[in-house]
């Protein structure tokens, strides 16, 4: 055996190994107690599924924010920010402020995965994410092929991202289980420099992220639907095909999410692997993550503590290499979230419930402008406006009235929330559905009793 295959065997094995121990990122009370029991639970039954964090471009699963590492990497179904463009570009779809994050990961064998990514709203027309992730294996000791030591290298594997996500559904009725949906992207060119020899290829991930009623959402992934080729003298290696497809619960007002993740290799033989993780919020400033990743056989916690519109998070994940940590910083600026939200959805003018209440959530850090609300019936016409200058109020109620007073017909009318900061830039809420209802049973009822 030449010197040279020694290496590539040494880096093969390294690889194996300290990708094995990469790791990275969320807990709230009596639920999260609950849940994160089951995960210690699940530790102790699952130490015969087989590792496969060697194969070739296994460290982009570990890339991404700190919160993802915490929450076992059951992520699917709830990316959003910068994470988005690592774990199911369809997010983007969703995406309102700008976002950067920040991310170092360790291992106990001095592997450092770092991963820096950037996400861009284009509001009603998606957005749009960038991200570099890269893997150092440090100091690999090169013999030669009588195992005698001859200096050291090191294995150094890189990834380019490029995605992109929108909105390619949503209901126009506001009874369907089924709000929205969004699709997406990445795009990827990935490089390995490995002692004296370079190889490279791209490839492409799709994703899809649906969001239903009752704070449920659904996500697919096809990770390397066009799988990256890095060519070398002797080899090939190709990325494998994975599809994962994630659940997302919220409970509590949404200060507790439960989600969990399904994952496939594509092409080979392999069971089906899953994940679980959970998310708490505090007094709104503190997150308590917990999580159990099947796969690579890890349980994994973390917190983070969130300042204005920023986050600073910390994970660490434990297996039978040891303990990794994760240290990640989400920087948020630009634009701002902007949510409003009917309740009830649908009411009557002459029933029991005459009126909705719209509930309005800005979080902005420079001063606003103004806002307007604008109601629309099916054929996009406006029938009622609401607008006001300074920030919105967190409630507004409608009746059913138009602008002049009459009452509207029955049916789906479309709502929209426009706001417009102290330096002219605009946000707006995606369109949902609010529907009146004249005639029902309940509402005859009352009508025979005035």
């Amino acid at each position: 055996m030449t010197g040279r295959g020694r290496v590539g065997k040494t880096a093969c094995f390294q690889k194996r190994s300290r990708n094995a121990g990469m790791m990275k990122t969320g807990f709230s009370m009596p639920a999260v107690l609950l849940a994160v029991g089951s995960l210690l639970l699940l530790c102790t039954v699952s130490q015969a599924v087989p590792q496969d964090a060697g194969l070739p471009g296994a460290y982009l699963g570990f890339a991404g924010g700190a919160r993802a590492g915490a929450m076992g990497r059951s992520f699917v179904a709830v990316a959003d920010g910068a994470d988005c463009v690592v774990w199911n570009p369809a997010g983007l779809g969703y995406l309102r402020p700008n976002t950067v994050s920040l991310t170092h990961a360790g291992t106990v064998e001095q592997t450092s995965l770092d991963t820096l990514l950037y996400a861009q709203p284009l509001f009603l027309r998606g957005g749009f994410g960038l991200g570099y992730v890269r893997m150092d294996s440090g100091s690999l000791p090169l013999t030669d092929e009588l195992n005698r030591r001859m200096g050291s290298f090191n294995d150094l594997q890189q990834t380019y991202l490029l995605s992109y996500g929108m909105p390619v559904y949503s209901a126009r009725s506001a009874g369907r289980f089924l709000q929205t949906v969004s699709a997406g992207a990445t795009f990827k060119f990935s490089k390995q420099d490995l002692y004296d020899t370079r190889a490279s290829g791209w490839g492409m991930d799709l994703g899809v992220l649906a969001k239903f009623r009752r704070n449920i959402t659904a996500g697919i992934k096809l990770q390397n639907a066009v799988a990256p080729r890095l060519k070398y003298e002797t080899s090939t290696d190709i990325f494998q095909r994975l599809l994962t497809v994630g659940v997302a619960v919220g409970f509590l007002k949404n200060n507790l999410s439960v989600a969990s993740d399904l994952e496939k290799a594509i092409g080979v033989e392999q069971r089906l692997r899953w994940s679980l993780g959970v998310e708490g919020i505090m007094w709104n400033v503190i997150k308590l993550r917990g999580g159990f990743d099947l796969k690579n056989k890890e349980f994994a916690f973390g917190f983070g503590y969130v300042f204005g519109r920023h986050e600073i998070a910390y994970a660490a994940s434990t297996n039978d290499m040891g303990l990794s940590h994760n240290l990640g910083l989400v920087y948020s600026f630009g634009g701002f979230p902007v949510t409003i939200q009917a309740n009830p959805q649908s009411f009557s003018p002459v029933g029991l419930r005459k009126s909705t209440t719209f509930g309005i959530m800005v979080k902005n850090s420079q001063r606003l402008y103004g806002w307007t609300l604008d109601i629309k019936n099916q054929d996009g016409v406006v029938v009622r406006v609401f607008r006001g200058s300074g920030t919105p109020p967190p409630e507004l109620s409608w009746d059913g009235s138009t602008q002049k007073g009459l009452m509207v017909a029955a049916g789906n009318y479309i709502y929209t929330l426009q706001v417009t900061d102290a330096e002219g830039k605009k946000e707006m809420t995606m369109p949902q559905v609010v529907r009146i209802e004249y005639g029902t049973p309940l509402d005859m009822l009352e009508m025979r009793t005035r």
